[in-house]
């Protein structure tokens, strides 16, 4: 029976064909396998994953494999980009099983959803260490039969772990000593040579940099600031930065960034563009400027929808192959490029994938100078020819507003409308079509209809997109929208301990556990952005609720986090900036009037900046309010810690009170 093939996601219509009988997540499926007396078989990935789509060919295809499958299991096939909660309850119990995880992700229920046993990919025939998956699926199936007594107590103790109140602990928030030591631990990690952690795969890490950038801003941290550069460079020039058609790939296999796993998702983009951007506010070094653009214009151009928004991911495979779109020989690039080529891009004997190169920058930062141009164009017709990869037109909420909000901040500084109006259109589209029928947001857009619970993260990234738009257009109706975000994720995400979880209360009541994210993966944690948006929403308001909320999180979580820095560079990012004292700036102008004042405050990084625009009426944002234009003339209004400096008209003078502000910061004061 299909049961996928009228699913919105690309990832459940992938596997339509197979001769398993799948079923989408649902009560359905369990209420099938209490009847039945079988144990469920959770398949759990994502539309742009290789190894998902290699397992699929070997295993989901096989029709005896399948045969398997069907008569020992209930088989529940799960896009974990669709649904965060389920993919992260599940993940933690893979951790538990294994120590590592992963996707493709394996999972054996019970009936009632607790898992007894976890693994990821499987090979068809044992190989590697891994026993094939026809031996998995027997040995799990004569556990459900055989031990169904030491499943039952190993499912108990599994959910008591997976419980939310042993998330996080007491006591009061790290000091200047701690966040100092935090980044210590994490340099004595890091790649002198290459950037990045060393060892392979390599990946973005980008909340980590984001946290090391700003000890860097604030601090005046050279050693942290040293590591971001070498990292953003190196990166840039390997074969991790697409390097024809811009954008970043997911990860490199190699310690070099020479070989990349060639999926690219929105949310990678969306981080690595402030990075770079803030390291050319603090260097002013034209190539990672250049980066950012290029990553931008790959969004704009490359994930751009007509619906306004970004599509989630491109496939890391091409008709089958891997990376088959991206990689070259020299007798390819000889004959679309000429001689030309090698002035530009360089072959790694090193960065080879089925003996075909992926090209390397010849050049500092991928820096392409206005010769390359004709080269470049030549060569990316000659790849457009070639099969190319999948795109996943989903719309995720949290990617999108992060995508957004890069996009508004790098058009702010260059304006630049080729940035400045897909940001806006993007960020209308989320907050007047990611509704459901009683105005709450919802976690995806598929096309122009919406569907599933807004997570946590999508709330806050959303929120903290409404600060950037109402910088970009001066309307305080983004402020109001903000607050309503936050006010939202209060009620329907905060337990009665003041913790928050990823998805509200009820949201999914299939699964054994309430998915509760502390720490930071590829994206900052939902907590980690709702700390971020409650801090800046205390500095844009005066309502000390707020400033108690995101203390609450760092008091919570933060001792954890400096003692485990790696796995929470958001939170200890938002923790530099609360430890070093806010900076708000509110500027009085007609509207659109306020744009020169807002681009010469902008022009130096200072993660610690809080901007309200408003007219100097009693409406605007607190920020801002009361707050009047001098003559007539745009304003700007400094404060520091509330303690507020002489009003300015002159953009001069208002950089060298920002200055002031940046000098004070870096002493902890």
């Amino acid at each position: 029976m299909n049961r996928l093939a009228q699913e919105s996601s690309l990832y459940l219509r992938q596997h339509q064909e197979n001769p398993v009988d799948w079923y989408p997540w649902g009560e359905e499926a369990f209420t099938v396998a209490r009847a039945e007396d079988k144990p469920v078989l959770l398949s759990v990935g994502y539309s742009t994953c290789h190894w998902c789509h290699v397992m699929a060919h070997e295993s989901f295809s096989d029709p005896e494999v399948a045969e398997l499958q069907n008569r020992l299991f209930v088989s529940i096939k799960v896009d974990r980009e669709e649904r965060p909660g389920v993919d992260r309850i599940y993940m933690e119990a893979l951790l538990a099983f294994t120590g590592s995880g992963g996707w493709p992700m394996t999972v054996f229920l019970l009936p009632d959803g607790r898992p007894y046993f976890a693994g990821t990919y499987f090979p068809p025939q044992d190989r590697g260490g891994l026993p094939a998956f026809r031996r998995v699926l027997l040995a799990a199936a004569a556990a459900y039969r055989d031990r169904r007594p030491d499943l039952e107590a190993t499912s108990r103790e599994l959910a008591r772990a997976l419980a939310p109140s042993r998330v996080g602990g007491t006591g009061s928030a790290p000091s200047q000593e701690d966040l100092a030591a935090a980044s210590e631990r994490v340099l004595a990690g890091w790649d002198k040579d290459h950037g990045g952690l060393r060892g392979a795969p390599k990946f973005p890490q980008a909340p980590l940099l984001e946290f090391l950038q700003a000890r860097w801003a604030l601090r005046g941290d050279q050693d942290a600031g040293r590591a971001v550069g070498l990292t953003l460079r190196r990166m840039a020039e390997g074969g991790i930065h697409d390097q024809l058609g811009g954008g970043f790939h997911r990860y490199s296999v190699d310690d070099r960034w020479g070989v990349p796993h060639f999926e690219k998702m929105l949310y990678d983009q969306a981080q690595l563009i402030p990075l770079y951007l803030h390291h050319w506010q603090m260097q002013r070094d034209e190539g990672a400027l250049g980066v950012a653009v290029q990553t931008a214009e790959f969004i704009v151009s490359g994930l751009g929808l007509p619906s306004g928004g970004f599509a989630a991911a491109v496939d890391a495979d091409s008709a089958g192959r891997e990376g088959l779109t991206y990689l070259w020989t020299r007798e390819q690039l000889e004959s679309a490029g000429g001689e030309g080529w090698r002035e530009f891009w360089r072959l790694d004997p090193g960065a080879r994938v089925d003996g075909d190169f992926v090209l390397q920058a010849a050049l500092p930062w991928g820096r392409l100078p206005p010769g390359a141009a004709e080269v470049r164009s030549r060569l990316l017709a000659e790849r457009a020819e070639r099969p190319q990869p999948q795109r996943d037109d989903k719309v995720v909420v949290a990617w999108n507003a992060q995508a957004a909000s890069a996009l508004a901040e790098l058009g702010l500084l260059l304006s630049d409308d080729r940035f400045l109006t897909p940001a806006l259109r993007c960020a209308l589209l989320l907050w007047e079509s990611a509704r459901d029928s009683e105005g709450g947001l919802t976690h995806l857009l598929y096309g122009s209809s919406s569907r599933l619970p807004a997570t946590l993260e999508d709330r806050a990234a959303l929120g903290l997109c409404g600060l950037w738009m109402h910088e970009l257009t001066g309307d305080g109706v983004w402020v109001e929208r903000s607050l309503d975000l936050a006010e939202s994720a209060e009620r329907l995400h905060r337990d009665g301990a003041g913790l928050w979880h990823e998805t509200a209360a009820g949201a999914d009541p299939l699964l054994p556990a309430r998915p509760t994210v502390v720490d930071d993966g590829a994206t900052r944690s939902g907590i980690s952005q709702m700390a971020s948006l409650c801090w800046r929403l205390w500095q844009l308001t005066g309502e000390a609720s707020w400033s108690e909320r995101a203390e609450a999180a760092a008091s919570r979580l933060g001792r954890g986090a400096t003692g485990q820095p790696l796995a929470f560079g958001g939170l200890l990012a938002d923790l530099e900036s609360m430890n070093a004292g806010g900076t708000q700036l509110a500027i009085a102008a007609a509207p659109g009037e306020h744009l020169e004042l807002l681009r010469r405050a902008r022009s130096h990084f200072l993660p610690t900046l809080v901007v309200a625009v408003g007219t100097g009426s009693e409406s605007d944002p607190p920020l801002a309010a009361g707050r009047p234009a001098l003559g007539g003339i745009p304003t700007a209004h400094v404060c520091r810690d509330f303690t507020c400096r002489m009003p300015t008209t002159l953009v001069d003078d208002l950089e060298a009170q920002l200055s002031a502000a940046r000098s004070a910061g870096s002493m902890g004061g």
